[in-house]
């Protein structure tokens, strides 16, 4: 059911609304559109607006997402963590399915089919969740590839294994782990063959295109049918879709002009945020309280099967991992983050929702799916950032705290000699005040420039991290001047988009160089581990 246009507006002014107040109240994004659209729902704010359709999250939201991820991925660092992140995804992510299901089976009693099926349904981890904390997250740089690329690999392992358990059980048999192993294999790696060829074709059309918008408009066709082609033939669409990225991450990365570049990675930027919006504030819209009560001591042992199974699927990979291959080992306290870090999302009610009508224990799945998923975005996702900050990864840079301190100390100086001027010369202060103000607050500007000198010579690579974020920003005002030019009649439309292609050649320059010395840095952190 297609959204009517009030309902849309509201849900996009409530999602501005939660946006500015989650900044204010320094909340995770995505904890205040479900604790927003909770509220919503609770007060009958937006009354009209339909539930949830799980086709839409599997056939748009969850392919484009998985897509952004796969085309913004640092396919170096998944190449350098390819055997944890491939570890987790495939036998970790089985025996957490099996844990959670068994722990579930145990403890609240159901058959082992619909305890496998829930299981898997909270198996899933929220992509979008975890990408958006640690893309932005201080910590190590080898800690938060591993955790990116798991949880853009596990999905499509995750829902292959539901797939194939939901028919199952909902046909009434009992399901066979070595049917369903088979199975589960065979979808992930011919999922990975489509999105590959898809992916290649992607990149050869767009490098004859030459064209932006265009090259837009390829990106979002290879991201579709990358999941819907690998879904029609029984493959994982999940897989195929993060594969089809990645490639057409390279293609971009290698053979396209730097103004397509900027221009399609502006869009998915936009794209994902749109789409993330969405699917966080409908979890909490679709969340009936009153439809939990019955099942909140199903949902508390749900919660804790959950935490059993994703640590039985962490912690024994891992184990297996430092007693075979010791190099790839990854210490204890960055395993306990995984655990933390398992955040469900819009994608297990929406695989909850999609169960057919003659599985077992229906309601039962669908209450407590709703409930772990609410207790797990709104807890989890206001304890990220302390649990980080426990475990001691966390990084804060003292060198750049102490930059922006003193850059701080600048700013706030320069504006009240400015304004001490203004005063002044409106007559509103006498001469002598003025002298003395004047010189205290010029002390304090050349203090301040002192120290950012000092800092910057002693520290040569925070100056030089702060030099290139100045240039940044100066390019972007270059580009705006220059846009502004172009639609004033100022300079012909040849010569601007000739200049605009060189200033976004340049900042891809900066970023490069960005990433090249943020590299170097989790090779050491590698090291040092």
């Amino acid at each position: 059911m297609l959204l009517e246009v009030p309902i849309l507006i509201g849900l996009m002014v409530a999602a501005i609304a939660l946006a500015i107040a989650a900044k204010r109240a320094s909340v995770p994004y995505n904890v205040a559109l479900v604790l927003g659209g909770l509220l919503i729902s609770v007060a009958h704010l937006l009354p009209g607006v339909p539930p949830l359709n799980p086709q839409v999250v599997f056939l748009i939201c969850l392919p484009l997402l998985l897509f952004e991820g796969g085309i913004m991925a640092d396919l170096n660092g998944i190449r350098a963590n390819a055997v944890p992140i491939g570890l987790l995804s495939t036998l970790g992510m089985v025996l957490a399915i099996g844990a959670t299901g068994a722990s579930l089976h145990w403890m609240l009693h159901l058959a082992w089919g619909p305890a496998l099926l829930l299981g898997s349904i909270l198996a899933v981890t929220d992509t979008v969740s975890i990408l958006y904390a640690f893309r932005r997250a201080p910590v190590p740089g080898r800690l938060s590839g591993i955790i990116q690329g798991e949880s853009l690999f596990n999905d499509g392992t995750a829902l292959v294994a539901y797939t194939a358990i939901a028919s199952v059980v909902a046909g009434g048999a009992a399901p066979s782990l070595s049917l369903l192993s088979g199975h589960v294999l065979l979808a992930s790696v011919g999922g990975a063959v489509v999105g590959l060829a898809l992916g290649l074709l992607g990149g050869f059309i767009i490098r004859r295109a030459e064209d932006p918008l265009a090259e837009i408009m390829v990106t979002t066709a290879v991201a579709l049918a990358s999941y819907v082609m690998a879904e029609e033939v029984h493959l994982s669409g999940a897989i195929s879709a993060v594969v089809a990225g990645l490639a057409v991450g390279v293609t971009l990365r290698r053979e396209v002009a730097p103004q397509s570049q900027v221009a399609i990675h502006s869009f998915w930027e936009y794209a994902t945020f749109g789409v993330n919006t969405f699917l966080f504030l409908s979890v909490g819209l679709d969340t009936r309280p009153e439809a939990l009560q019955g099942h909140l001591p199903g949902v508390g042992i749900a919660v804790v099967a959950v935490v059993l199974g994703r640590a039985v699927a962490i912690y024994l990979p891992f184990l297996l991992l430092r007693l075979f291959k010791p190099a790839e080992s990854i210490p204890v306290r960055w395993q306990h983050v995984f655990l933390v870090g398992n955040i469900k999302g819009a994608l297990s009610i929406g695989l909850a929702l999609g169960l057919p009508d003659t599985t077992p224990a229906r309601e039962q799945i669908v209450s407590i799916a709703f409930g772990v998923t609410l207790v797990s975005m709104v807890g989890q996702g206001l304890m990220l950032t302390g649990a980080l900050k426990w475990l001691g990864l966390f990084q804060q840079d003292a060198v750049a705290l102490e930059m922006a301190e003193q850059r701080g100390k600048l700013i706030a100086s320069r504006a009240a000699h400015v304004e001490l001027d203004a005063l002044h010369s409106q007559g509103l202060l006498p001469r002598a005040a003025y002298e003395h103000l004047r010189s205290e607050y010029q002390v304090n500007i050349a203090r301040a420039e002192r120290e950012l000198r000092r800092i910057s010579e002693q520290h040569l690579a925070e100056g030089a991290k702060d030099l290139l974020s100045t240039r940044r920003r100066l390019i972007d005002a270059e580009r705006t001047a220059l846009q502004g030019a172009r639609r004033n009649g100022l300079i012909p439309e040849g010569t601007a988009e000739e200049m605009l292609a060189q200033l976004d050649a340049r900042m891809l320059d900066l970023e490069k160089v960005l990433h090249g010395g943020h590299a170097s840095l989790e090779g050491k952190e590698h090291k040092a581990s």
